[in-house]
Parts: structure tokens; C-alpha cells; sequence
């Protein structure tokens, strides 16, 4: 047991172990059909699309076609996976070192609001999958941070209590949600900063 009592740590999937550049999506998605990307922002966020997408109330191929008819153009099925998985930088945030030395003192697991295209172009595109121990997904769950519907999903499948249960999240309302519902956390702030807050926990040398 380390000093600070923890044996799970959930972790962030975006801006904590992937970069993400949602402007990515814009840029590819006007090339292919001339919508500019404030539109297609406003499409997305209209009558909570992507909050329904990620929440598991419409499939891949329903998302798909209604974002065809909110757009007013036809975009190929593969053209809209490339686009829609374009905002993933390559490079991953947290090394592999860094999670091999926390996996061996703690199990972990991601937490994360996505959507089952972007899970499985993750899962199949980066190597930090290996080290965790099972996943909470908003589409799988039905809720989305910082809803506690799925801080209790974690608590379940995890089977580990809030209190001996790290979260971190780059995202300050998710972290404070968190704190309220018993789990220890903080806020992710780049990996050197991320190495500290390990250290003083005791979960790394």
C-alpha cells in the first residue's frame, strides 16, 4: 500500500494522455465540403448532438447521417471517420516509462466522454491501452463527466470506494466533481507537473 492509501487511479482520455486539436476536424471537413468550421461547430452543439453521440443515444452510423443532414452534404463514410479521428496529435502526452511504473504500484483505469469511433481508433493507434486495467465510457454508461452517473460506474466496475481512488482530469469542473463525490484528484497540468503530484502521493520514486 502506498502512503497515501490509493489503489486506482482514473485517468482523462483527452488533454491528459492523447493531445486533441479539435480545429483539425474543421480544417478537414471544409475541405471536403466547403462548410466553415464555426458552422460545423454550431451543428454539433445544436439540440446536444455530440452530447447524445457520447452518451450512447445514437449509433456511429445515426451520428453519421444526421450530421449529413444538418450540414446539407453527403460526406463518405470513410472521409468522415478520417476527419472525425483527425483532431488525435500522434505523439501521446504521458510516456509509456511513466505509466509502466504507475501500473505497477496502482491499477488504472481511463475515464473518459468519447464516442466508440474515437475509442477504437485510440485503442488501435496507441500503446497506453496496455497498461490499464479496463476503461469507463461515457457511451457505454450513459453519462457523461461531470455527471455522477459516471463517477458511480467507475465506483462500480472499478469495485475500489472514492476515497481510495485518484481521478485526474484536465478539466477543472470534472476534478471539482470529483472531490464532492469523495474521490482524491487534481487537475491535469502537463506531464512534468502531472510526475510531481505522483511523487507526493508516493506512487512513484
Amino acid at each position: 500500500m502506498n502512503k497515501s492509501g490509493l489503489r486506482c487511479a482514473l485517468l482523462d482520455l483527452g488533454n491528459v494522455l492523447v493531445r486533441i486539436d479539435l480545429s483539425r476536424l474543421g480544417g478537414c471537413v471544409q475541405s471536403l465540403t466547403g462548410i466553415p468550421p464555426e458552422q460545423l461547430r454550431a451543428t454539433f452543439t445544436a439540440d446536444n448532438l455530440v452530447y447524445r453521440y457520447e452518451s450512447g443515444r445514437l449509433s456511429d452510423v445515426e451520428f453519421h447521417a444526421e450530421l449529413c443532414r444538418r450540414i446539407g452534404r453527403k460526406l463518405p463514410w470513410d472521409q468522415f471517420v478520417a476527419a472525425w479521428n483527425s483532431i488525435f496529435l500522434q505523439e501521446p502526452i504521458l510516456s509509456d516509462e511513466l505509466l509502466a511504473l504507475l501500473a505497477a504500484r496502482i491499477d488504472l483505469w481511463i475515464i473518459s466522454n468519447t464516442n466508440p469511433l474515437h475509442f477504437h481508433y485510440l485503442r488501435d493507434h496507441y500503446a497506453f491501452s496496455r497498461h490499464f486495467k479496463g476503461f469507463v465510457l461515457s457511451y457505454e454508461v450513459g453519462a457523461l463527466k461531470p455527471e455522477p452517473g459516471i463517477f458511480a460506474r467507475a465506483v462500480e466496475r472499478t469495485g475500489v470506494e472514492p476515497v481510495r481512488t485518484l481521478f485526474v482530469d484536465d478539466q477543472a469542473a470534472n476534478v471539482e466533481a470529483a472531490r464532492t463525490l469523495g474521490f482524491q484528484a487534481f487537475q491535469f497540468a502537463g506531464s512534468t507537473r502531472f510526475a510531481a503530484e505522483l511523487h507526493s502521493l508516493g506512487l512513484i520514486e
